[in-house]
């Protein structure tokens, strides 16, 4: 990395130029499935992340400002092939069993909760969906209503969280107690709206190995940590929304609740962390 276009990075760039560069060297050492396709991608990540430092005027402020999403997208919908070539072990029978020993029949009740009517199961479903734009939502009210400095706070404990959860999926990679897509319809219900957001989800999500830690969790959790500290009477809102997601991670059969313990303990160390990384980032070389 050339000093002078370093120096000109926020510490969420430097820290998202450091995953892509460090994705790139496992895609080119592993060679996964696809690893030109994403070798190229993460290639151009990187370029595009370093040159962003130095963009100048409103527009390209603005840039700088949301490109980390379609980053975080890019890379959440790369992993799985590269999982797979660095991590051959799979942890699904280890959280199985934790859950067995630790929660007991709590887990059933979870997916059991109310007797799985339809209409409820729909409103779960949406919930689980709406998580896409919950971290979007605080980022963007962080950049309208706060300053530059505590925008960047946010968005590096947000971005934090995000890539420890990435982090998580090489170490421990699992499917969770996901429901064959045959068997959907029956043991897991709904109406249309719970059947539309599956189909959706088996499009979207390309990663499946995904489930320790809960990224829903962790991500659900800690913006709404951030939003307690930066905009207090909006915190009973989002805790509201960030709970009916964690709910939703275990109803509808995609994490145990090993998983959002874990997502529960990733988002309080992302806060901690956030302070002392963003400040390490931002030392001069």
């Amino acid at each position: 990395m050339r000093a002078g276009a370093a120096s000109a990075l926020r510490p969420s760039e430097r820290l998202t130029v450091l995953v892509l560069a460090i994705l790139l060297a496992l895609a080119l050492l592993a060679r996964p499935e696809g690893w030109l396709l994403r070798t190229f991608t993460f290639a151009g990540l990187l370029a595009f992340s370093l040159g962003l430092g130095r963009a100048r005027g409103q527009v390209a402020l603005l840039l700088r400002d949301f490109v980390p999403v379609l980053v975080v997208l890019l890379v959440f919908l790369l992993l799985q092939p590269l999982v797979v070539a660095v991590n051959a072990h799979r942890w699904d029978a280890v959280l199985a069993e934790l859950d067995r020993r630790w929660f007991g029949s709590l887990a059933a009740a979870w997916r059991g909760a109310l007797g799985r009517p339809a209409a409820f199961t729909d409103v779960v479903y949406l919930a689980y969906a709406s998580f896409y734009f919950l971290p979007l939502s605080v980022g963007v009210l962080a950049r309208v209503r706060l300053g530059p400095a505590r925008f960047e706070r946010v968005a590096f404990a947000i971005l934090l969280g995000f890539y420890l959860s990435f982090l998580g999926y090489f170490l421990w990679p699992a499917e969770g107690p996901r429901v064959p897509e045959a068997l959907a319809p029956v043991q897991l219900g709904g109406g249309a709206i719970s059947q539309a957001i599956r189909a959706f989800l088996r499009g979207a999500e390309a990663t499946t190995l995904d489930a320790f830690p809960s990224g829903h969790t962790a991500l659900s959790v800690l913006p709404a940590l951030l939003v307690t500290r930066c905009f207090p009477r909006l915190a009973p809102l989002f805790w509201a929304w960030a709970g009916a997601i964690v709910f939703a991670t275990v109803y509808i059969g995609v994490h145990y609740l090993t998983d959002v313990a874990a997502g529960l303990l990733l988002a309080g160390l992302a806060l901690a962390l956030a302070r002392p990384l963003s400040c390490w980032l931002s030392a001069p070389e």
